[in-house]
């Protein structure tokens, strides 16, 4: 929880509040990471807690100290139920995000709770940025955080509302910057990189890559909504199923795959900003590009010729081809199999495109 003057007395006990929940969450599911990642996210969450520059450099014996009192904390609220929010008198219970913002409205601040990935509970509290309506839905972009979980995703939605955490976005593109400037390898993330001076201005850098990435995270998470109207609420039925295993990840990969060839990959073409889809092709992990080669193969063509038609095409084939692989795993879940999971790791293993 970071703190800050310009906040009321009431808005730091929100704030404390929303933190509190915030711990019991990681209390129960911080060591569900393996121990590595553990320790990666734990270093990423204390340069946070203490509002350290991207630059600052640890102590690490300060570090082993907080990490101790930080899972003793834990350890103190593990067993404890999220607690209800009070907000100028009244008192909500903590998933009612439409209530607690409504009340909110007019203080600067947005808040929201929800339900991520492993059925894990995530919940933060921001500054809230701005917020506008495409195409019917609601899209928010949030600033500075004040209350959040060990994990903070960038960007989320759900219902008919798009959330994006420009704080967290900014950590991640600091990442990605951090991991290639190690080896500074002629690839696709030095490339994206270079559209940036962040050999001048790391600071300035980050808020103009931050500034233009945002709206590709907008783009799909509007693909992630267009399959939850199509496909409804068996996918995440079958995902809770699913939880810890290889068919897990191959599912999800083959889901992120479909909403990026329904919105990401069109809107990257018709945006012709070539940093953005360097740095699209530049992130994606090893088992999506093994199930999608062609898309690598397309992402060459585009270097070599500059020509966009290769990515079009691209996105037209493989939209059709990734949903009828969603239609058949969601088959599979269906019929209620021995083992379900096997079926889908076979299944998505023959359906590379």
């Amino acid at each position: 929880m970071t703190s800050d003057k310009s906040l009321t007395a009431d808005q730091q006990h929100l704030v404390e509040q929303v933190q509190f929940n915030c711990d019991i969450s990681d209390a129960n599911h911080a060591g569900d990471y393996t121990l590595c990642i553990y320790l990666l996210k734990m270093r990423e969450y204390y340069r946070w807690i203490h509002a350290l520059d991207f630059n600052d450099q640890f102590d690490a014996e300060q570090m082993a100290q907080w990490l101790r009192a930080k899972e003793a904390a834990w350890d103190a609220v593990a067993d404890q139920d999220y607690q209800p929010i009070r907000v100028k008198g009244d008192e909500f219970e903590p998933f009612d995000t439409q209530a607690i913002n409504h009340k909110l409205n007019g203080d600067g601040l947005f808040y929201h709770a929800g339900i991520g990935q492993k059925a894990v509970s995530h919940f933060f509290i921001a500054d809230l940025a701005q917020q506008s309506v495409q195409d019917g839905i609601n899209i928010s972009i949030t600033g500075r955080e004040y209350a959040r979980d060990l994990t903070a995703p960038p960007a989320l939605s759900t219902g008919r509302e798009i959330i994006v955490r420009r704080e967290s976005l900014q950590r991640m593109c600091w990442e990605r910057y951090q991991e290639w400037n190690w080896s500074r390898l002629d690839n696709p993330m030095g490339t994206a990189l270079s559209y940036y001076p962040f050999d001048e201005d790391i600071a300035e850098a980050l808020r103009q890559m931050v500034a233009t990435e945002q709206h590709t995270l907008v783009q799909h998470e509007k693909g992630e909504m267009q399959i939850s109207l199509e496909f409804g609420a068996a996918w995440p039925e079958m995902m809770l199923n699913l939880l810890g295993s290889r068919a897990e990840l191959l599912a999800r990969s083959v889901r992120d795959h479909l909403a990026d060839c329904l919105h990401t990959l069109p809107y990257l073409v018709r945006q012709d900003n070539p940093a953005s889809i360097h740095f699209y092709f530049a992130n994606l992990t090893y088992m999506r590009k093994e199930l999608f080669p062609s898309a690598m193969q397309a992402y060459r063509d585009w270097v070599s010729e500059n020509n966009a038609e290769s990515l079009i095409t691209l996105a037209t084939q493989a939209a059709g081809h990734w949903r009828q692989v969603v239609t058949s795993i969601l088959e599979i879940h269906r019929r209620r199999t021995e083992n379900p999971g096997a079926e889908i790791i076979a299944l998505v293993e023959r359906s590379k495109f």
